[in-house]
């Protein structure tokens, strides 16, 4: 192609052309001039997918921290479950423990006056004594727990 001026224009592939001319010594200078409508329009439509893209990895995103934030929720519940069987299982040791010592007491080797009696019903009365001590000592610790909060 001819310009008004006598020069050629070659068009390139890409949709930009060049521009021959010269200057004042002779020498020829080539001038790029790019087409910048066709090159908008190709970055809006890049800009576009790339807005696609990045609002499905925002929701994305959301998703596994919901996600995540669920999982810590369960956990924390199975946590504050074990938790709660630790206290009630410790309690429930120490009031055994109390009785072995109270049975204990009863084992040693020394001279009561209850030890001489014939009846086994002494013996029953001691037994259940401690077991009901046992008990209801459990059961009122287990109360209190619920009452101050520790229990559900």
């Amino acid at each position: 192609m001819i310009c008004s001026r006598g020069h050629e224009i070659k068009e390139a592939g890409d949709g930009s052309s060049f521009e021959g001319g010269s200057n004042n010594g002779g020498e020829t200078s080539v001038r790029f001039t790019p087409k910048i409508d066709e090159l908008e329009i190709l970055l809006e439509a890049y800009f576009v997918q790339i807005d696609g893209t990045l609002n499905k990895l925002s929701t994305l995103r959301e998703y596994v921290d919901d996600t995540e934030d669920y999982i810590n929720i369960m956990l924390d519940e199975k946590q504050n479950q074990l938790l709660q069987m630790g206290i009630v299982l410790s309690t429930g040791a120490l009031v055994v423990s109390c009785a072995i010592a109270v049975t204990g007491v009863f084992g040693i080797n020394i001279h009561v006056p209850l030890y001489k009696t014939a009846n086994m019903a002494v013996f029953w009365q001691a037994t259940g004594g401690i077991v009901g001590g046992s008990a209801a000592i459990f059961i009122v610790a287990m109360l209190c727990y619920r009452r101050s909060g520790i229990l559900q």
